[in-house]
């Protein structure tokens, strides 16, 4: 007799080892094609391509303003306009992901706030340290400086007749008392009143950056994005919701890595190849070994015995491409040392790989998006334009 209830069990079994080879990860519309929109009427969809385009450039001229009374305090020399566009101290975005419904549109940008970084560098360097807010070292310092200074005060009145001495050599003066008394209190005043001015100015440039510092937080608030929310529904005719994403690293994103390397290269066009070296420095690749199904779970068992992982953790251990494999940047066009373009320069930098964990090492099947891009990777397409003429910028970011 054949037990039905053994056969049933077993049938199941296969089809759930089935069910997980063949599990598959479908990625969002958006990231196909950047727009996911149905719309009735075919000529509705004439103006989105228009309408995207503005509403992108307004959004990263709102996220590059800036105070000019401000930055020319800080800066000697004027800074031009052209110059201004080709900085590197701006805030990067990204072209936006949209999501269009009935009655509403999702906008995703993905940001990369340099300028914050920027300012923070340079009060860390030379401000916080002279500046220091916190109360217990601040007590400890000036303990130490009163001693010190008794200490510097019993050397020098040892050593007052022959300091006398010298500067009266140096203006020729009789050695009088009140000469000598007079000439060492204008000596005192002065360079009191040089270490002064000079402790003012960097207060001042402290006060100018923590206001900097101040102006680009104020962007993100829900006060001033109010007014951009406005202009956008608008455009649109409906109603808006956008959605910020801060970036830790500039390479986490395609566009905003070959932005920033199009900024350099207009800028200058000679140092294409340490431009090139100096960003596969930067980036940093994450290299995962791939163990089979048993190992990996004895490994997580492990880790669950000895620390209690918190929701937060779990969730974000089951995310897909969070960590960077591989990146790959193509840069042609005009880009010669000359100032005569006789022929266009192709340059390749490359670091890890752009393969699909799912599909070459798992053994699962992948998904394909727009012709032969797979699913894993970030692909993104820039011009711009140099004094001998154009160049083109091509980069892909693979994330597994």
């Amino acid at each position: 007799m054949l037990d039905l209830f053994k056969l049933k069990n077993e049938k199941k079994k296969n089809l759930s080892i089935k069910e997980k080879k063949s599990s598959k990860h479908f990625p969002s519309s958006i990231r196909e094609w950047n727009n996911s929109i149905y719309v009735f009427n075919k000529n509705a969809l004439r103006t989105i391509p228009s309408i995207t385009k503005s509403s992108n450039d307004f959004i990263k001229s709102y996220l590059n303003l800036y105070n000019k009374k401000i930055e020319r305090l800080i800066r000697t020399k004027r800074l031009l306009l052209r110059l201004r566009r080709l900085s590197s101290n701006k805030i990067y975005v990204s072209n936006g992901e949209f999501k269009h419904t009935n009655g509403k549109v999702l906008i995703t940008l993905y940001l990369f706030n340099r300028q914050k970084h920027n300012y923070l560098l340079i009060l860390k360097k030379s401000y916080f340290k002279t500046f220091n807010l916190y109360k217990k070292k601040l007590k400890k310092r000036l303990k130490l400086i009163k001693y010190k200074s008794l200490n510097y005060l019993k050397k020098i009145n040892k050593n007052i007749p022959i300091i006398l001495k010298i500067l009266n050599e140096k203006n020729n003066l009789r050695n009088t008392k009140i000469n000598n008394f007079k000439y060492l209190y204008l000596y005192i005043s002065k360079f009191y009143t040089k270490l002064g001015i000079k402790t003012l100015r960097k207060l001042k440039l402290y006060i100018y950056y923590k206001q900097l510092l101040l102006i680009n937080k104020t962007k993100f608030n829900y006060i001033y994005l109010v007014h951009l929310k406005k202009y956008l529904e608008k455009l649109y005719n409906k109603n808006l919701e956008i959605n910020l994403v801060n970036i830790k690293r500039f390479y986490l994103n395609s566009d905003i890595l070959a932005e920033s390397l199009t900024i350099k290269l207009t800028r200058n066009r000679r140092k294409i190849l340490r431009y090139l070296n100096n960003l596969k420095k930067k980036i940093k690749i994450r290299k995962r070994m791939y163990l089979s199904k048993s190992m990996l779970s004895n490994l997580r068992l492990k880790k669950n015995l000895k620390n209690n992982i918190s929701l937060k953790h779990f969730v974000f251990e089951k995310l897909k491409y969070k960590n960077i494999t591989g990146f790959r940047l193509e840069t042609k066009g005009r880009l010669t040392r000359r100032y005569t373009a006789s022929r266009s320069v192709f340059k390749v930098k490359h670091k890890g790989n752009l393969l699909n964990s799912d599909s070459s090492f798992k053994g699962l099947s992948s998904v394909l998006l727009k012709g032969n891009l797979r699913s894993n990777v970030q692909f993104s397409k820039l011009n711009s334009k140099t004094r001998i003429g154009s160049f083109g910028i091509k980069g892909w970011v693979s994330g597994n």
